[in-house]
């Protein structure tokens, strides 16, 4: 398979292209977790932590009167975080369908989107009592805020793609391969 991201003869993510935004997204979930901790760890005070989603969990809790074992919160919280991704995988599928952006392009603007409904004043992580305003936050939590929005973003839209071909460019593959 031209094209294609895969491991051996086994193919990593599927030709139809909301599933593999799908795909593209969950994967690129994980190095975004991965970064936000080691830089949580390198430049974060103490007191300090890059733990978005079991603090959104527990606000959400704790707006139920409801107390959570701490177990209990990250197993949510990281069912949050993967079914998050994969809404945004989906998406940009649907927009790479439309303009077709260089990932790199499309990767930055997601990461933008998602820094610029969650984290500003009017984000939904400051409205919901999740995350401080930005006038409150150190440069040093703007920093992996900034880079887990932004690793996610370039992640998804690479991985994306790097999928097999796409389905509508299937009539102009299979051209070139009688051509050739």
């Amino acid at each position: 398979m031209h094209g294609s991201f895969s491991v051996g003869k086994s193919t990593i993510l599927s030709r139809h292209p909301i599933k593999r935004g799908v795909e593209a997204g969950l994967l690129a979930s994980v190095p975004q977790v991965l970064l936000a901790k080691a830089e949580e760890r390198l430049v974060m005070r103490h007191g300090e932590d890059a733990d978005i989603g079991p603090r959104f969990v527990e606000r959400l809790a704790r707006l139920q009167r409801w107390r959570l074992r701490e177990d209990t919160k990250w197993l949510a919280a990281s069912a949050f975080h993967f079914g998050y991704a994969t809404m945004w995988g989906a998406l940009y599928a649907l927009a790479y369908r439309k303009w077709r952006p260089h990932p790199l392009t499309g990767g930055t603007a997601l990461g933008t989107l998602i820094y610029a409904i969650t984290f500003p004043h009017w984000g939904g992580a400051v409205l919901s009592g999740t995350e401080r305003p930005p006038h409150k936050r150190s440069w040093r939590q703007e920093l992996v805020l900034a880079t887990a929005a932004l690793t996610f973003g370039v992640g998804t839209a690479l991985l994306y793609g790097r999928g097999p071909a796409r389905d509508h460019d299937e009539p102009a593959r299979r051209a070139g391969e009688r051509a050739a």
